[in-house]
């Protein structure tokens, strides 16, 4: 069962786009590449897990990802990650299993009697090439 909390306002740094829902799956990596790659040019050895917000308008999803910087750095769009009321779920598998989590987030919702609220977002804890190790808090804002 989801776990209702409170999630604090946190500044990032990283790449902020709108793209066709349909293309979302093709595209997002996309996204997590260009993050990689400003990681690497500023030098970073660690910056702490990565971030995905998501907000989908229409046919459209804004996505937004990003690390935690104190500053604006050359090659990040800073942006901050909204507080909120949320629905947490953690994860410990694959990617592909994402969709039957939001799934039960959904129902989580209508079964508490809440409203969704804005974004969707992850934060990738662990991430490895074998899934079993992948460890992912999945959380949906609500009202």
């Amino acid at each position: 069962m989801p776990e209702r909390v409170t999630i604090a306002p946190q500044r990032l740094g990283g790449v902020v786009e709108t793209i066709p829902f349909a293309d979302r799956l093709a595209l997002i990596p996309d996204l997590f590449g260009q993050l990689d790659t400003a990681i690497a040019q500023a030098g970073f050895f660690y910056v702490g897990p990565q971030t995905a917000l998501y907000r989908v308008t229409g046919d459209q999803m804004e996505v937004r990802v990003g690390v935690a910087l104190d500053r604006a750095l050359p090659g990040f769009e800073m942006f901050e990650a909204p507080g909120s009321d949320a629905l947490l779920h953690t994860h410990r598998g694959g990617f592909d299993q994402l969709p039957q989590i939001y799934q039960t987030l959904d129902a989580a919702v209508t079964e508490q009697g809440l409203q969704r609220g804005t974004w969707a977002r992850e934060v990738y804890r662990q991430v490895a090439r074998d899934a079993t190790l992948n460890v992912i808090d999945i959380y949906m804002d609500v009202l």
